[in-house]
């Protein structure tokens, strides 16, 4: 899972970059084309380290969230000449953090020295969205063109079909995420990576001791909000184990800023975890709400997805409860499930495939 870290220059991008890796990077400029600051952050999950702790195996891996901060969004960056150099990297993300600055400092130029998350939400979603436009825009034109050769016709009246009520969404200010698509039809625009098809949550950067009020509609998908004081938590980030404690203690922070920031991935993003279990390891993966088996199979290796065959089900609720698979078994709390089934979060797999 790649989150695509977004906001406007001077929002607390690379802040929250640096509290979450624990590394200490330079401020992105605004600049088109510059490479983003990449890290994987690792999920801690108490089940998981449960599970570690039962079967006791020779490897042990989390989930892991890659996290790519990425240059500032500055007015007019969606109709810039520069705009597929400034766009191109984030389109590849899973997701988007929307970094928005909820505080106000004298330490850095801004075009509007005033906080407005609210202000700088719209500002964002504006330059997506008619980036988005831009593309199905684009995808229309060469379609008018294709239309020429009368064995695609049936194809492009098709394709032309969704890619125009996409970009009707999105001239109205609405996002393409509200725009119903059978998969037949999701085909033809899954290259585009529309950013406003993309799961998204807010993170607001607040001053310390501050908040911020609601925030307006936005034509992303933004499904989930995180406040934080990114100054501070960066400045724990730094410090060692044992005075990193102390003072987190003394601010009231109750659980470190990884752990609070994977939450909202998941929540935002709509992710769930499952885990595969035995001697040699255990280990989580991530998917989707709604992924079904054979998807997740494919998580772990594409050749169980292929040679699928039902997939050992055991929910981890059970198996804390009795406390070891034989006794899961007995009690005949393992299903087994077939390929349309939807994984939920906690469940342990083990796939039946052929070769």
């Amino acid at each position: 899972m790649k989150v695509a870290l977004v906001g406007r220059p001077g929002g607390g991008k690379t802040t929250l970059y640096n509290a979450l890796s624990e590394k200490q990077v330079p401020l992105l400029p605004g600049v088109p084309g510059a490479a983003p600051f990449v890290s994987v952050v690792q999920v801690r999950d108490e089940r998981l380290e449960w599970l570690r702790d039962l079967f006791k195996p020779r490897k042990y891996t989390p989930a892991a969230i890659t996290v790519e901060d990425h240059p500032g969004i500055p007015s007019g960056s969606a109709k810039s000449d520069r705009r597929g150099e400034l766009f191109g990297q984030m389109r590849q993300s899973d997701g988007l953090a929307v970094v928005l600055r909820g505080f106000t400092t004298s330490s850095y130029a801004y075009d509007e020295p005033a906080a407005d998350p609210g202000r700088d939400l719209e500002l964002i979603a504006l330059e997506l969205a008619s980036a988005d436009l831009d593309v199905c825009e684009r995808r229309l034109d060469r379609l008018a063109t294709e239309w020429k050769k009368p064995q695609e016709r049936d194809r492009v009246e098709r394709e032309r079909a969704v890619v125009e009520r996409l970009a009707a969404a999105l001239r109205e200010g609405k996002g393409g995420h509200t725009v119903e698509l059978r998969a037949e039809e999701e085909a033809f625009v899954k290259g585009f990576l529309l950013f406003t098809r993309k799961p998204a949550f807010v993170v607001v950067n607040l001053a310390e001791g501050g908040s911020a009020p609601p925030l307006p509609p936005s034509p992303l998908d933004v499904r989930h909000r995180f406040d934080a004081c990114l100054k501070l938590e960066a400045d724990l980030a730094a410090l060692s184990g044992d005075e990193r404690a102390l003072f987190a203690e003394e601010f009231g922070i109750t659980a470190p800023l990884r752990d609070r920031f994977n939450l909202a991935c998941y929540r935002g993003l709509g992710l769930l975890s499952f885990f595969t279990v035995g001697e040699d390891e255990v280990r989580a993966w991530t998917v989707q709400n709604g992924d079904d088996a054979v998807t997740a199979s494919g998580r772990i290796h594409s050749d169980l997805a292929k040679g699928f065959i039902r997939a050992e089900v055991t929910p981890y609720a059970d198996l804390r409860a009795l406390g070891s698979m034989k006794d899961v078994k007995a009690k005949g709390k393992q299903r087994l499930e077939g390929r349309d089934y939807a994984v939920a979060d906690g469940d342990i797999l083990n796939i039946r495939f052929s070769v």
